[in-house]
């Protein structure tokens, strides 16, 4: 089924792409790197700055950016198979607010080391003006205000920089044109957002790069509703998959986990791909409670790639560095059990 969409997009038809996410450096996430919000109460780099002010926020979040994510990880990336990195960012990256501390250099950089050593990158719009979703990796935590006129006309000026910026760099895999929106009422203004966004930035962008969009937590909706629309074409359909954060999941066993991995998460990417090409831009060996203490991550993880792999245009694992958080840091909790 999804080896058309495979070969449409690689050239191959037996290979997903592979990818890291580099979670937690220009958007930080304080479970991710807990040091970095030392003396702060509440999570978000909003909050950072509001209540470190802005000199102590810029020097911290200077040193972290500096270090979290240097040269020598993109080269271990690369050395160990990868094909890609998806890379959140932030829009305040780009233009320093009364909230934010900008750093748009980083993101130079990381496109620059990428180049050298022959991985792409999809640059991740994580953190659209006035949040897209409530949550700390959006950069604020609280109210949910990008489906407001304003924001959502400010997150699309921020995208088109983006593209105009980047569309056309060699390293570029995608532009993926918000992560995680929660809709509730809201999927119209989402949608077009949608309509509104693609067509703006698809003129500055190289002819191999994807358009990737989120399915908004609601996968065969959106991919029914998106395949209808005159970009349908031109889109790579963004789903996350994960079993930790459900009450309903604190009580499987690994074997019942397995089993949503192998027969309804392959049944629902089989069902989606027949509308649109696929990447799981997340997902995760962690597992919650009893099957935590299973001790069968690796077996868990290894599902999850086959499956993917089998069913996806690409995929991407939660995150490639994630100090002293076990199975989420992929580089010390995962690669020295599989290798």
């Amino acid at each position: 089924m999804t080896g058309f969409y495979i070969g449409r997009y690689t050239g191959d038809m037996t290979k997903a792409l592979r990818g890291l996410n580099l979670g937690g450096w220009l958007v930080a996430e304080r479970w991710m790197t807990p040091s970095l919000f030392e003396g702060v109460v509440a999570s978000g780099e909003a909050a950072l700055v509001r209540e470190l002010g802005v000199e102590e926020a810029r020097r911290r979040l200077t040193a972290h950016r500096g270090t979290f994510i240097t040269k020598k990880d993109f080269k271990w990336i690369a050395e160990a198979g990868f094909d890609f990195v998806r890379l959140p960012v932030g829009y305040w990256l780009f233009a320093e607010t009364d909230d934010f501390i900008d750093g748009e250099i980083y993101l130079r950089q990381a496109f620059d080391w990428a180049k050298e050593h022959d991985l792409q990158v999809i640059l991740d719009f994580h953190g659209l003006q006035g949040s897209q979703n409530g949550q700390d990796h959006s950069g604020q935590v609280g109210k949910i205000k990008f489906y407001r006129r304003g924001n959502r006309g400010d997150a699309l000026q921020t995208l088109e920089y983006m593209a105009k910026m980047y569309g056309r760099h060699p390293a570029l895999l995608g532009i993926e044109i918000i992560n995680e929106p929660k809709v509730r009422w809201f999927l119209w203004r989402l949608l077009r957002y949608y309509d509104r966004a693609i067509p703006l930035i698809k003129p500055n962008l190289a002819s191999n790069v994807k358009i990737i969009v989120s399915d908004a937590f609601k996968p065969l909706k959106m991919a029914r509703v998106l395949s209808q629309r005159s970009y349908a074409q031109h889109i790579v359909m963004d789903i996350h998959l994960y079993q930790v954060f459900g009450k309903q999941e604190q009580s499987m066993s690994v074997d019942q986990h397995l089993r949503v991995v192998r027969h309804d998460w392959s049944q629902l990417l089989t069902e989606i791909g027949s509308y649109m090409p696929i990447i799981v831009g997340e997902w995760s060996a962690g597992l919650p409670g009893a099957a935590d203490r299973e001790g069968r991550a690796d077996e868990y993880f290894q599902a999850q790639h086959d499956t993917f792999s089998a069913e996806a245009w690409a995929h991407c694992y939660w995150s490639y560095k994630a100090p002293g958080a076990g199975v989420w840091d992929y580089r010390t909790g995962i690669y020295p059990r599989i290798k």
